[in-house]
């Protein structure tokens, strides 16, 4: 008969038991996913109202500036591989329709370029164009190559010559007193712009195209210093106005500063261009974006745009080397992630009014070639939760909660008073805690209760309010979300507790309750 009985009694003690540790599991089974479900949301997000996600193509590269050219509503990618260039073909819609390797003996990070037919590139000093399996030596000893719309020009020392695959000739359309240091073109154009000297003084010069000549405009002139220089120059033609711009590299006491320059002015007036320093300001971030690099210059709708690339937030807890894209609007540069991948992003570049293309380092040497689109199909699209976005998410929440720790130190202050209570009364009046009465039990609650209130006003910081979610983030959320964690864990304490409890269990089980739910709450997104 005592046997049944205490069988009874282990079975009731294991079913509360369950209880109390299924409801808690429960509940923060809730509260992980909320957080998962917050972090694929960010995920998902588009980095700017226009653009989609970053789409991936199959294209890789070394670090080497890629072409991509639109032709019969298909995109050609080229990408320098070490052994030749990867041709990538994609639809209207940036989906893979082939891809095939030439074998080309290029310099490394050399320039090339392409019509889609013929590649022009050099090796080891000869300058060699490829068409058809076929390679023919165009010029030797040539240091240079830059591209245009539909030509491409090259130096040899301080000449500078223009191939026109029309005709199949070259010419000489200028000489500087010494070797070229840049060479550069625009596919939008048939100009030109290149810089002359290295070490004491440099100057740029623009090569304006004109019914076939050319005429040499110097633009401007900089005595640099042994920290300083001037490089990267791009230009970019809008009606008859020519817009012009350059980076400033500065290290001094180890510190690495980039800055950009631009300046316009109509093609008969290039003697007088003033130049000013571009300060490029993101609305989403509210402040400007400092040390941009690889800056290409387009004119769009008769304004000029800069697209660059530079450290900035990806999401409310991670950054990257991302793209962007810059508006002059007024004297104001208005700056728009456009990319949302990960690590470093380089060589952006515009391939039509509606998309944009850029490298991601997958690795010290290895690149992927990435577009952005318009599209209204392709945003849509690029929205959609894959595989690797949950897989992000999820790895983003777990290493969250594993900061939140830290933030939640603040907890053993909650339990000051608390356990001073239950202390005292233990003390005094033991036969209290004995015979567990109600009003201490309840008293013991409320102190933790009004000291967590007190205490955790300092986790609802700004950070907080940036990286939570909206339905944890209204007014007075940081003396509501407490009070309704602690009613949860209230709830949960006397649903799961047991009978055996005693007014120690109870509390200490209310407090390690309320400190976890907290922890998944508030903590995550504190740091």
């Amino acid at each position: 008969m005592n046997t049944n009985v205490n069988t009874k009694k282990k079975k009731k003690r294991n079913q509360s038991n369950y209880r109390a540790l299924l409801l808690p599991f429960a509940v923060v089974l809730i509260l992980i996913g909320a957080v998962i479900w917050n972090n694929v949301s960010q995920e998902t997000k588009l980095p700017d109202p226009d653009w989609s996600r970053s789409i991936s193509t199959p294209a890789q590269s070394i670090s080497a500036e890629p072409t991509v050219i639109k032709k019969d509503n298909q995109y050609y990618a080229y990408t320098h591989q070490k052994d030749g260039l990867q041709v990538t073909t994609l639809d209207e819609k940036l989906n893979l329709v082939s891809e095939k390797k030439e074998n080309l003996a290029l310099d490394e990070r050399a320039n090339y370029w392409t019509n889609g037919k013929q590649i022009a590139f050099i090796s080891r000093g000869e300058l060699i164009l490829y068409e058809d399996g076929k390679q023919t030596v165009v010029d030797k000893d040539v240091d240079l190559l830059a591209d245009a719309k539909d030509r491409f020009a090259y130096s040899k020392g301080n000449e500078v010559f223009v191939y026109n695959p029309f005709d199949g000739e070259s010419q000489s359309i200028f000489t500087a007193k010494e070797k070229l240091t840049e060479l550069s073109g625009h596919p939008a154009s048939q100009s030109f712009i290149l810089t002359v000297g290295e070490k004491v003084e440099m100057e740029a010069f623009y090569l304006k195209e004109a019914a076939g000549k050319y005429s040499a405009q110097s633009i401007t002139r900089y005595s640099k210093t042994p920290t300083d220089k001037i490089y990267n120059f791009r230009f970019a033609e809008a009606d008859d106005q020519v817009h012009f711009m350059y980076t400033f590299y500065s290290s001094k006491q180890g510190t690495k500063t980039f800055k950009t320059f631009y300046g316009a002015a109509p093609k008969d007036q290039l003697t007088a261009i003033d130049f000013s320093n571009v300060k490029l300001y993101s609305s989403a971030l509210g402040y400007e974006i400092e040390n941009p690099s690889y800056q290409q210059l387009n004119v769009e709708n008769n304004k000029p745009i800069i697209l660059f690339a530079a450290k900035g937030p990806i999401s409310t807890k991670k950054e990257a080397g991302n793209i962007y894209k810059a508006t002059l609007n007024g004297d104001k540069w208005e700056a728009a992630r456009i990319s949302t991948t990960s690590d470093f992003s380089v060589y952006p570049l515009q391939v039509d009014e509606k998309t944009i293309a850029w490298l991601k380092a997958e690795s010290v040497s290895d690149y992927r070639l990435y577009l952005a689109s318009k599209d209204s199909e392709i945003k849509s699209a690029s929205k959609e939760m894959g595989k690797q976005d949950i897989y992000t998410a999820t790895f983003d929440a777990f290493t969250a909660f594993v900061v939140s720790f830290i933030a939640m130190t603040n907890a053993f202050i909650w339990v000051v008073p608390s356990v001073l209570f239950l202390g005292i009364l233990y003390f005094v009046r033991i036969d209290v805690i004995e015979d567990e009465k109600p009003w201490a039990k309840w008293t013991a609650i409320g102190l933790f209760i009004i000291t967590q209130l007190y205490v955790i006003q300092s986790l609802f910081n700004n950070t907080f309010y940036t990286l939570a979610p909206k339905y944890l983030t209204f007014t007075g959320s940081s003396f509501i979300i407490p009070m309704i964690v602690s009613a949860i864990a209230l709830w949960v304490m006397q649903v799961a507790r047991d009978k055996d409890w005693g007014l120690f269990a109870q509390v200490s089980y209310f407090i390690g309750l309320t400190v976890l739910f907290e922890l998944f709450v508030v903590g995550t997104y504190v740091y």
